[in-house]
């Protein structure tokens, strides 16, 4: 009961303090569980997507598309209002790419492994076979198009 009182406190002590402290509750909430799952060994994370566990590859693409959207609202509404950001976090994030052409080997792969073509996942898979993270139709893994 004392556990439960002091949450209590807790969070409407949090709310008092920013109408917004979910937005970045969920940010340092993120933000511990990509360095845990980072300091995972990579090979047993790969072994285990590679065992029928796709989506998981998938979720993190979209959860990253969020972010990317979050990241450059949130850039650019600071630039606009004068706001200066410290120039080495821009350049260490960038921004993101947009109209970079698929390269063939990652459409040829995308076309093969789904049904639906063009698709989010489709595309996706496409532009892991261009960056080599992936293997395309040929079994191999190497950088293609605009991604090297």
């Amino acid at each position: 009961m004392k556990n439960l009182d002091r949450l209590i406190k807790q969070v409407l002590r949090e709310e008092h303090e920013s109408s917004r402290y979910m937005f970045f509750s969920n940010l340092e909430q993120m933000k511990r569980q990509c360095e845990i799952l980072l300091d995972m060994d990579h090979n047993m994370v790969e072994d285990i997507l590679d065992h029928g566990h796709d989506w998981a590859q998938d979720h993190i693409s979209e959860a990253k598309n969020n972010m990317d959207q979050v990241f450059d609202f949130l850039m650019n509404e600071t630039e606009r209002d004068g706001m200066e950001m410290d120039d080495d976090v821009v350049m260490m994030e960038g921004r993101k790419k947009t109209g970079t052409p698929l390269c063939a080997r990652g459409k040829a792969s995308a076309k093969a492994k789904y049904d639906v073509y063009p698709s989010a996942y489709s595309n996706g898979h496409a532009v892991q076979v261009c960056k080599g993270k992936i293997k395309g139709l040929d079994g191999k893994r190497h950088c293609s198009g605009a991604y090297c």
